[in-house]
């Protein structure tokens, strides 16, 4: 088939229903807790094509069921015995899952480190060991800065439900403290690891994250946690307010000029799943993105030096006020000038 050649549209719609399926496996084993009409919404399908879809998985040898109460639990699951792979096999595979924990972001990135210890399960020893070891100094240890034993206890306390006692070294004032917390997913932001759960420490509990590689010991408490569908604190909805690392549920709009040469090079990219881009008569590219963290955005659109101007930015409610920079960002927020005035960071309705 040549390049110009279209590919058959049953074949075109072949692929896609594999790759709903293969989503679906996906997101049920990452968080079975989650509800239904949450799975609904990140597969953007109907619940008609949802069932035609679980008979399918069943006749292929996924099954599971689900309640309301505790939601989704596998039944059966043939995709997951690796015995006919060989050692090349294996060895292509968990180089293959480095790439994309490499370069990839959000949960799939993150479990694709446990997939590739996985891998190794199947051998046999001395290479079983000896590739683990080689695994984890270059993807988990090197790779991200995480002590294997803490990754891998903390996935096992996500899956499993598990409280843990983290010896955390907190940024700012950069000092270690024992944390007490119920950890409900580890994700991959920007390379980065993190782990996502309910404080037990603080009264009330918050939903905070964790920078895994600032984690020096993981300890159990012998406490279990039995989540309810959808109990995370609105997980993936603070997530995609992301445009960096930090996450949160309350995002504010913030509009960027590009012109010159930037104008072209941020407009042919998607940024943020939030981004709009309005053309104006002058040729420039207005950018605006509703993110938890605006000084994300400001030291992104640093790069852009004298080509980027900060127009606006908008709390939720509309009220009036100004943009609180801190002292380092305010004074390098952009190349182009010394003087902050030139830049409105006005609130705008």
């Amino acid at each position: 088939m040549s390049a110009t050649e279209k590919r058959p549209q049953s074949s075109a719609q072949e692929d896609s229903r594999i790759s709903r399926l293969l989503r679906i496996v996906q997101a049920i084993r990452e968080d079975p807790h989650q509800k239904l009409d949450s799975l609904l919404s990140k597969l953007c399908i109907g619940r008609s094509q949802f069932y035609k879809d679980r008979n399918a998985l069943a006749e292929a040898g996924f099954q599971f069921g689900y309640s309301r109460s505790s939601g989704f639990r596998i039944l059966e699951d043939r995709f997951a015995p690796l015995t006919d792979l060989n050692f090349s096999d294996r060895l292509i595979l968990m180089f293959a899952l480095e790439q994309l924990s490499a370069t990839g972001d959000g949960t799939l990135a993150a479990l694709a480190v446990t997939a590739g210890r996985k891998l190794a399960g199947g051998l046999p020893r001395p290479f079983q060991d000896q590739l683990l070891a080689c695994f984890d100094r270059e993807v988990t240890s090197n790779g991200f800065g995480v002590k294997p034993e803490v990754f891998s206890a903390l996935h096992e306390a996500v899956a499993e439900g598990r409280r843990l006692r983290i010896l955390y070294t907190r940024s700012g004032i950069w000092k270690q403290g024992w944390r007490e917390i119920d950890p409900r997913h580890i994700y991959m932001q920007g390379r980065v690891l993190y782990v996502y759960g309910r404080t037990v420490d603080e009264t009330p509990p918050q939903w905070k994250v964790f920078r895994v590689s600032r984690i020096e010991r993981v300890q159990y408490t012998g406490m279990r946690v039995t989540w309810k569908p959808g109990e995370d604190g609105g997980f993936l909805e603070r997530r995609n307010n992301a445009f960096g690392a930090f996450i949160g549920a309350d995002p504010h709009w913030i509009t960027i000029r590009f012109t010159g040469q930037a104008s072209h090079y941020v407009a042919e990219q998607q940024w943020h799943p939030s981004q709009k881009l309005e053309k104006t008569a002058d040729g420039d590219v207005l950018f605006s993105v509703n993110v938890a963290d605006v000084h994300e955005v400001i030291r992104w659109a640093k790069q852009f030096g004298s080509e980027a101007e900060i127009v606006a930015v908008q709390q939720d409610g509309g009220q009036d006020g100004e943009l609180n920079l801190d002292q380092d960002d305010a004074a390098g927020a952009l190349d182009n000038t010394n003087n902050m005035s030139k830049y409105p960071f006005q609130v705008r309705k």
